[in-house]
């Protein structure tokens, strides 16, 4: 018969040694690093933060007091309210905790200060919105918009500063003048940089745009031409004056029966010499009513070819003296200011000097500058897009209508009068 073996007995076989607990947490932890390598976070961290977080005591009142509506403060610092509210169908527990006790749960709750906020590892600061001081907020949300107004602005005409703009306005006194030249100076004050508008009259310069000029805001110069001067030579005599004085910038021929978009004097600040700009031509010329798009011509290269002047007909670039030309829109060109400059080296040979012009008989065409109608830069994606709009007219000159539209009061306190007789007539 065998004897049992006896604990001590080299025989018995040995038993599995239990791991001990850090071996276990290594493991533990391994797993959870390749769970977090997985999914993308600290996996590990929050199964540990989920199992070994402490449940803090729970304060039944408190617990009470949050899940109900504060009571009402009475007037008294020592006065009770009593809260009571049913948990169960059959148990009905009532609190009662003073109105001060409950301030001060509440204004400490208002005066907790949270701790950062973590966006993945990096912690970001928690400020109060809106900003506590409207003054800053409203600087804040300024320099926002100068930002952003500058950064639409230089994608439009390209990076540096914008050259100033030289506005050519030739003006005849008619019905239409000032509403004309007021929904104008509108227009330029949207206008990006620095702008100089000039205005010139036949003969002298009258009071009516005098006052005009001066409520616009702008800076201008108000020229008096020749005397019964038709537009065209009034336009040369701004252009003269621009010599004169060494303007620098770029110039805009802005008629007062033009409509412009300010995307033109971004187009303009990209010109070199001279350039062509499409520009819609409404209204009726020589008795015939026509509306069309007059812009420049261009090759699947993008070099200028010509000039539609009408709707079916295109002028070709190599015979810019056509009588054709005539009916181009000056509108439709802008210039660099220093082409115009006597003894300028900015003035390419294709440009005429403005002594050559005076005595040209086709002061209408703004091809009366250049010698090479071939060598104006197309813009604007070489007329995809009207940038102005020319009303060819010549009725609203003779609109009649009283005197800036104004009715004197002698003939309303006449027009009372009339009314009060007539409803004492009615009356008897």
């Amino acid at each position: 018969m065998k004897l049992p073996l006896s604990a001590g007995s080299p025989d018995t076989a040995p038993e599995l040694a239990k791991p001990s607990l850090p071996t276990t947490w290594l493991i533990l932890h391994a797993l959870f690093c390749a769970t977090s390598m997985a999914v993308g976070f600290r996996f590990s961290r929050l199964v540990v933060f989920l199992l070994f977080l402490p449940t803090p005591p729970m304060n039944p009142a408190a617990h009470l007091v949050s899940l109900v509506t504060p009571p009402l403060t009475l007037a008294s610092s020592n006065a009770t309210a009593t809260i009571t509210t049913t948990t169960t169908t059959t148990t009905t527990v009532t609190t009662t905790t003073t109105v001060a006790e409950t301030e001060a749960f509440a204004n400490a709750h208002h005066q907790v200060h949270h701790g950062p906020v973590f966006v993945g590892r990096h912690a970001i600061r928690v400020r109060k919105w809106p900003h506590p001081d409207p003054t800053e907020l409203l600087k804040a949300h300024h320099i926002l918009a100068a930002v952003q107004n500058a950064q639409r602005s230089s994608s439009r005409r390209g990076s540096g500063p914008p050259r100033p703009v030289i506005a050519v306005t030739p003006t005849i006194t008619s019905a239409l003048q000032a509403p004309s030249l007021m929904s104008l100076a509108h227009t330029l004050r949207l206008v990006d940089g620095p702008l100089m508008w000039i205005v010139v009259e036949p003969g002298q310069r009258t009071d009516a745009v005098a006052a005009l000029l001066s409520s616009s805001t702008l800076e201008f110069l108000h020229l008096a031409g020749p005397v019964d001067a038709p537009t065209a030579h009034l336009r040369m005599h701004a252009l003269r004056e621009i010599r004169k004085h060494r303007m620098d910038g770029v110039v805009v021929f802005a008629d007062e029966n033009g409509i412009f978009r300010t995307e033109l004097f971004d187009e303009a600040q990209k010109v070199q010499s001279v350039g062509a700009v499409p520009v819609g031509v409404l209204g009726e010329d020589e008795g015939t009513k026509e509306s069309f798009l007059q812009a420049p011509a261009c090759d699947a290269a993008g070099k200028l070819v010509g000039y539609h002047v009408s709707e079916e007909t295109l002028l070709p670039a190599e015979r810019s003296d056509m009588l054709l030309s005539s009916r181009l829109e000056w509108a439709g060109f802008v210039l660099h200011a220093r082409v115009l400059w006597e003894g300028a080296a900015e003035r390419p040979e294709w440009v005429r000097d403005l002594g050559t012009v005076d005595g040209a008989a086709h002061l209408e065409s703004p091809l009366a500058l250049v010698t090479d109608a071939g060598r104006v830069e197309p813009l604007a994606g070489c007329g995809q897009a009207a940038l102005a709009w020319s009303l060819r007219s010549d009725a609203l000159r003779e609109i009649k209508f009283p005197h800036e539209w104004k009715f004197d009061a002698p003939l309303v306190n006449a027009a009372s009068r009339q009314l009060g007789v007539a409803n004492t007539e009615d009356g008897h």
